[in-house]
């Protein structure tokens, strides 16, 4: 199979990325997106001769590759809607998803129409629409099982996910099958993150520092631990604070802080029940006994029933 042309379906901050890489090396055929406020967007950073469709009733013959870069809950239609479109016009194409949370079952239409289907998903978060987001990160990939299905798909997925920047990593079947975890690690390395670094900063505001010029440094460096964590054998993070101490008075008085200052109840909640999970966590990692960490989701339940 050649790498030759592509379509893609939906422009969001990921299809709008592949659509950007791709198109850079002349192997984009195609851009669909239904909504017309991503078409022009998309229009200044793709080739203005790129051809362009609100719909796949509007689409022409499938070119060698169709991937879909739609929402989750849509797969499984645009899917469908291909099947009626194409018919066994994709018999040997290649049809990818890019989902983190749905196996490659989400493509059975186009698969019963011959084609070859591959869950492929970026592990990377995609606040902007650029292919530095691609760069040395990890593509999570599920192939069709039977031979000669399953070589020809992984050659071809090894030399797209090569082209774009990042690593192909063979998802296992405890993996496949459990793959909406696989997913919520993403979520948790990068949504949660976000939202503690926006906490972070809302409690600086509240304590009259500027965020910008004191949580940098902090975040670098904490970020820098936690990688550390990652690469020891044992699992161990060298996490940080009274929690990890188990220090029950600088905890009452972060608490009692936020009650006094107008506006803290709108990060006392936050706090409050991240410091659980934090006590939870020390725990497993042998930074302090049972008892400390019963004392700690004692006293934080206690501030958010009260």
């Amino acid at each position: 199979m050649s790498l030759r042309s592509f379509g893609i379906i939906g422009l969001g901050k990921l299809g709008l990325s592949i659509a950007v890489g791709l198109s850079t090396q002349g192997r984009l055929a195609w851009a669909m997106n239904r909504g017309l406020e991503q078409r022009n967007a998309a229009k200044f950073v793709l080739s203005p001769s790129l051809p362009m469709y609100s719909s796949i009733d509007a689409l022409p013959d499938p070119p060698s590759s169709i991937i879909l870069a739609v929402s989750d809950s849509a797969i499984e239609e645009v899917s469908g809607q291909l099947a009626e479109k194409f018919g066994k016009k994709l018999s040997d194409i290649v049809v990818i998803h890019c989902s983190g949370a749905k196996t490659r079952s989400a493509l059975v239409a186009c698969e019963e129409c011959g084609a070859f289907t591959l869950s492929l998903h970026p592990y990377q978060t995609f606040g902007i629409a650029t292919t530095k987001n691609f760069k040395d990160i990890a593509w999570g990939a599920e192939f069709p099982p039977n031979e000669p299905f399953r070589t020809i798909s992984e050659q071809f997925a090894h030399d797209m996910i090569q082209a774009l920047g990042g690593k192909m990593m063979l998802l296992s079947p405890m993996t496949i099958e459990n793959k909406p975890i696989y997913h919520a690690s993403a979520v948790f390395a990068s949504n949660y993150m976000n939202v503690l670094v926006g906490f972070a900063a809302e409690a600086a505001r509240l304590a009259g520092i500027a965020p910008e010029q004191f949580l940098p440094q902090i975040l670098m460096k904490s970020l820098e631990n936690a990688m550390a964590g990652l690469k020891q054998p044992s699992g161990k993070y060298p996490l940080t604070g009274p929690i990890s101490r188990g220090d029950l008075a600088t905890l009452e008085s972060h608490l009692a802080s936020f009650r006094s200052v107008p506006n803290g109840h709108s990060v006392m909640r936050p706090y409050c029940l991240l410091g659980m999970t934090t006590a939870e966590f020390a725990h497993s990692q042998g930074m302090i006994t049972a008892e400390q960490k019963a004392a700690i989701v004692s006293l934080l339940e206690k501030e958010l029933q009260s």
